[in-house]
């Protein structure tokens, strides 16, 4: 991983090897120092989980709050100081499971902030129980049989709530 202005030198990562988390914690840093932007004003704001500890890596501002509960509290700092880069980040089962109600209100009142959901469609952290996005059977540890709901489709509620942007 290329070094930027952005990595705090005094944090061990706690991913396991090969980790999609390690790409996303590349491609935010990439794309943060290519945009130019002081670090002393980027705040990240994120929940509980593997994706969650995105911010501990990086040597910018941020807020680890309880699950669910990132984009509340993005959103009310990016009211404090507008001025502010304000970037919510967590997992699948942390923004749409425990803050399900805060990304659809959230998308509703089109804060100036950025939303990033590292969807791997598990429970990272609980190694095994299955999110709002898993497939209808897969098999987890915890549902042995294959989980019986059909996948929570985020894409399709945000452009259904026009949101500004998605990808």
């Amino acid at each position: 991983m290329a070094e930027t202005i952005f990595d705090r030198k005094s944090s061990d990562i706690a991913w396991c090897p090969g980790c999609g988390n390690y790409s996303i914690l590349t491609f935010v840093k990439e794309a943060l120092s290519e945009l130019s932007l002081p670090r002393q004003e980027i705040v990240f704001v994120s929940g509980i989980g593997q994706a969650a500890k995105i911010p501990q890596y990086m040597d910018v501002h941020y807020f680890n709050g309880l699950h669910g509960r990132a984009l509340p509290a993005a959103t009310a700092i990016k009211a404090s100081n507008r001025k502010l880069t304000v970037i919510a980040e967590s997992g699948d089962g942390d923004m749409y499971g425990e803050g399900g109600n805060h990304f659809l209100h959230c998308i509703r009142r089109n804060p100036d902030i950025t939303n990033i959901v590292h969807n791997n469609m598990v429970y990272g952290l609980t190694k095994g129980q299955y999110s709002p996005t898993s497939e209808r059977g897969f098999k987890t540890p915890l549902q042995v049989a294959g989980v019986i709901l059909e996948p929570f489709n985020p894409l399709a509620v945000a452009l259904a709530l026009n949101a500004s942007f998605v990808a």
